[in-house]
């Protein structure tokens, strides 16, 4: 639809592109189940690349671009039989769902530790003594004739007693993320009309699945864009080859320690100081803002001086101190609260319109109307504390943790439609956390420490969330000019069917190689999550007022940089900058966004934005180069059974 500046969506529609079609939905629903078995493969059997861990999805890029050369090639004989632009985006949407529901920071770590507890219990951890009466029934799975062949392999997923263990908590746990991504849907849409109408946010992460999207490909016709796709794919090629063929040369992207080893006090507190050259990560980073790249490497040091200097000032004899994690979760609650501070003339006009009065948004076009958006979210929200309630957890506290986890998820969608980083994982800035760090685990009564232990699946971190897929889907709809409603439709379908085909992925190569023995790191996240219940039910702790009022400072620092923001236009310090760059996965981007952020400094104050247009195809190639050769690769890998070249390590 045509956009007003500063206004609502109006009814003139632009020339339609196609709509959403029960063809493209089936095919969707069909490419899942080999998507989550390809992905389980990558991350969990071959020890990468680890496509879920960066924003732009590596392997759903690769099903675009083939589906769009395909698509071409029959649009030229068969005219009538290709597929649209908006069943491509359709498609892609519904693929990049499934793919985050089956990534490292959700569906794999539920499927590490529906088993884990029941059969590695034993005397010398006291699980069972511990905890294990308190683990629902119906939640996880606690046949050990089962369990053993799915650790050990060499067995079959297809036989009446396997599929039975699994069969109830595998449904209970799909219609727990259904209500789930319904709740982020609903916020979504009820937030979609300001930040994509009003704001006018760019969201990067949908440009090249557009470019990809139109008719044609004429992507694929720009020089410019083949000469960033050339060196990238031909880095990936000659390092896969020096892989199989040793006595070749390797151009040395990945990860190299800048901080020498064995270095003492303070500066081992920094905790390493990688340097990565990923092609792809410098061409995701040219689609950033000048000043979230320059936030990002700059507070990457902040959070590193923090530590070095804490170290040489001996305040480390407080655990936990300076609590990083804990000031970035005040700063996510500070965003939040800003973005709804500054919505709330816009949320005034969508309560007007879900209860039928006059508002500027009487005429607005969403997937769910106002009205069912914000019962549904209600309901939803109700449904998910219920559940909670069901596996033992009590009322207060299952209705703050599912309230935390949506103002996070909330805050990571705005995140990525805003300035789309490469990366956002947040490790352990999360409910489970905050509330036991908060509150402390000595009056939390066992059921509910278990209950919160179960919840870790996907809470461990936000690398793979689907709300942000869900906004840029409908980002994508807008664009495009087709129905959202259907959109909506085809990503609740893909949300039912991507948890299935994922904990079906996981457990059929579970069976069939053994997940303790074949997979990487196969029951880590399980021993994680119950050695830590253990030691919360075993050393109880009272709550820790140091780490609250680091929430505290979090929260005043994010609104500090944000005000100086709106006040100053010269001033570089982006508040989301901040609450991102002390993740594990910033480690491995500083280099590649500085580099980023001086190419496009440079394009700026050359050409301005009309260069910045016309250098895009080239960081475009980079980002295609590197993702197609690297996923090349892996199917090759897994097709021949031999290791081959991983583009992007986690």
């Amino acid at each position: 639809m045509r956009v007003e500046a500063g206004g609502p969506e109006r009814a003139t529609e632009p020339p339609r592109k196609g709509s959403v079609t029960w063809r493209a939905i089936a095919l969707g629903l069909l490419l899942i189940p080999p998507n989550c078995y390809w992905i389980v493969q990558m991350e969990r059997v071959r020890k990468g690349p680890y496509v879920t861990s960066i924003s732009l999805f590596a392997n759903v890029v690769f099903v675009l671009v083939v589906l769009a050369l395909v698509n071409a090639a029959i649009a030229r004989r068969r005219p009538r039989l290709a597929l649209t632009s908006a069943e491509l985006l359709t498609i892609y949407g519904m693929v990049a769902l499934a793919s985050g529901l089956c990534g490292m920071d959700f569906g794999q770590v539920l499927m590490q530790m529906l088993g884990h507890a029941a059969f590695f219990a034993g005397p010398e951890n006291r699980w069972a003594e511990l905890f294990l009466d308190y683990l629902p029934d119906w939640l996880v799975v606690k046949d050990l004739a089962a369990l053993k062949p799915y650790f050990g392999g060499n067995s079959t997923l297809y036989t009446a007693a396997h599929l039975r263990a699994w069969a109830v908590p595998a449904l209970a746990w799909t219609g727990f993320t259904v209500m789930l991504l319904w709740v982020m849907l609903c916020v979504n849409v009820i937030f979609r009309q300001h930040w994509v109408a009003r704001e006018r946010l760019t969201f990067p992460i949908t440009v090249l699945p557009l470019e990809l999207a139109t008719p044609h490909v004429p992507l694929f016709r720009s020089r410019l864009m083949w000469l960033g796709f050339a060196p990238a794919a031909g880095i990936g090629l000659l390092n896969g080859l020096a892989l199989l063929y040793p006595s070749l040369p390797t151009i040395n992207v990945g990860r190299t320690q800048l901080l020498p080893p064995g270095v003492g006090k303070p500066w081992n507190a920094m905790g390493g100081l990688p340097i990565t050259f990923y092609p792809f990560c410098i061409g995701l980073g040219f689609l950033l803002p000048v000043d979230l790249l320059f936030s990002c490497w700059f507070f990457y040091f902040f959070w590193k001086a923090q530590r070095v200097i804490t170290s040489a000032m001996a305040w480390d004899a407080t655990p936990l101190f300076p609590f990083v994690n804990q000031q970035v979760f005040g700063a996510l609650v500070g965003i939040a609260i800003t973005l709804v501070w500054t919505a709330r003339g816009y949320l005034g006009q969508v309560w007007r319109a879900a209860q039928g009065k006059p508002s500027e948004l009487a005429s607005a076009r969403e997937a769910i109307p106002y009205r069912w958006a914000l019962r549904g979210m209600a309901l939803g929200l109700a449904g998910l504390v219920i559940f909670c309630r069901f596996g033992g957890m009590s009322w207060g506290l299952a209705t703050a943790f599912m309230l935390i986890y949506v103002l996070v998820s909330f805050v990571v969608t705005r995140i990525r439609a805003e300035l789309g980083p490469p990366v956002h994982d947040l490790h352990s800035i999360s409910p489970d956390v905050m509330l036991t760090t908060a509150l402390g685990t000595a009056g939390m009564r066992p059921q509910d420490l278990t209950m919160v232990s179960l919840l870790w699946w996907f809470n461990r971190a936000y690398r793979s969330h689907p709300m942000p897929v869900q906004m840029e889907s409908l980002k994508l709809a807008q664009v495009a000019g087709f129905d959202a409603a259907r959109m909506a439709l085809a990503l609740m379908l893909a949300a039912a069917t991507g948890m299935l085909a994922s904990i079906w992925a996981f457990v059929h190569l579970g069976y069939s190689l053994g997940t303790a023995s074949k997979f990487w790191y196969g029951y880590g996240y399980g021993d994680q999550v119950f050695s830590r219940l253990a030691g919360w039910m075993s050393n109880p702790v009272p709550p820790n007022a140091m780490a609250t009022w680091a929430m505290f400072v979090g929260l005043v620092t994010c609104a500090g940089l944000s005000f100086m923001r709106v006040r100053y236009l010269w001033w570089p310090f982006h508040p989301i900058g901040y609450a991102t760059s002390s993740s594990f996965s910033m480690g491995l981007l500083w280099v590649p966004l500085l580099i980023a952020w001086l190419l496009k400094v440079v394009v700026f104050r050359s050409g301005g934005l009309r260069l910045y247009r016309a250098a895009l195809p080239f960081f475009l190639g980079l980002i295609l180069g590197d993702i197609m050769m690297g996923c090349l690769w892996s199917l090759i890998g897994i097709l021949s059974g031999v290791e081959t070249y991983s583009f992007w390590g986690a």
